[in-house]
């Protein structure tokens, strides 16, 4: 009987410090994401790297009149998408333009994360018709940059994704900002990206070297030609030749490295699959909502 109660407290043992490794190893991963985004402290190198990118989508939507949305996929997970969206923008927003990036990946959002804002409300909020566009739009520390997270993680995201809302939330935003970045997530696993792509200016694909197999690539291409998206370009990330050099940072600590970008790569047990659960937060939000419409007075009642 000893032996079986020292066996049972082994194990817990093991699974407690197991959480604790998986803790520690998720802390070291967001600080190494945060030193991929754009700050003061940044090489040289990255930030004209992002210039030049800057410029080539300028160039390629230079036809296009008033606002430019732009949706930013990839094949699969763990190309660096997220850090090169929240990039892109930030780029952008460094010429004086209005920007506004949308984490539109309400299965598993990051954007709050690397950029260190409230995720208590966010796009699912706001499809969801429990909070106004203005209430959900965050104002970021990079000048001219607001951003709206993904909001409570949502029962039902392609619903939400595909509706009305989303093309109003569209409309909306169009009117008020210069550019308009999409953070979508991976085109192969989930339809988001090709859902947005009707609504947006361009789509860009994110893929890294020595990771995003050619067959990925197709089939990702594939599901936007059937969507008729406006694919602008790829960036290629972790990219090894020098001639490649804006999507390298090769020469550079902190961006060398761009390519152990692979513990996303377990997006798929991260709510893709049966296990997938939607946030608390959103069902509470749901609930204060109705609250809200049941508590006005019947002519203020829609």
């Amino acid at each position: 009987m000893a032996d079986k109660k020292n066996s049972i407290k082994i194990k817990a043992d093991k699974s407690k410090n197991s959480k604790l490794n998986a803790a520690a190893l998720a802390e070291l991963e967001r600080r190494r994401n945060e030193k991929r985004i754009i700050g003061t402290e940044t090489p040289f190198e990255v930030i004209e790297a992002y210039k030049a990118l800057r410029t080539n989508i300028m160039f390629s939507l230079s036809k296009e009149k008033g606002c430019r949305t732009l949706v930013i996929t990839s094949a699969t997970s763990g190309e660096g998408k997220t850090t090169t969206s929240i990039n892109i923008a930030i780029s952008f927003a460094q010429t004086g333009a209005k920007v506004l990036l949308v984490d539109c990946d309400l299965r598993a959002p990051r954007v709050h994360k690397y950029l260190k804002i409230t995720h208590e409300k966010g796009l699912s909020n706001v499809l969801a018709g429990f909070d106004k566009l203005d209430d959900c739009i965050v104002k970021t520390e990079q000048e001219n940059l607001d951003c709206v997270v993904s909001g409570p993680v949502p029962p039902n995201p392609v619903e939400l994704i595909s509706s009305e809302a989303m093309k109003e939330f569209a409309s909306s935003v169009e009117g008020k900002y210069d550019y308009v970045i999409f953070d979508t997530p991976p085109i192969n696993i989930v339809t988001e990206a090709a859902l947005l792509s009707k609504l947006a200016t361009g789509v860009i694909m994110v893929a890294r070297q020595k990771y995003t197999m050619f067959k990925m690539v197709e089939r990702a291409l594939n599901s936007l030609a059937f969507a008729e998206a406006n694919v602008i370009g790829f960036i290629l990330n972790d990219a090894i030749d020098d001639k490649y050099m804006y999507g390298t940072y090769r020469s550079s600590r902190g961006y060398g490295r761009y390519g152990r970008y692979g513990r996303y790569g377990k997006y798929g047990k991260y709510g893709y699959k049966s296990s997938y659960r939607y946030s608390e937060s959103f069902e509470k939000a749901r609930e204060a909502s109705l609250r809200e419409k049941e508590n006005k007075p019947d002519g203020e009642k829609k």
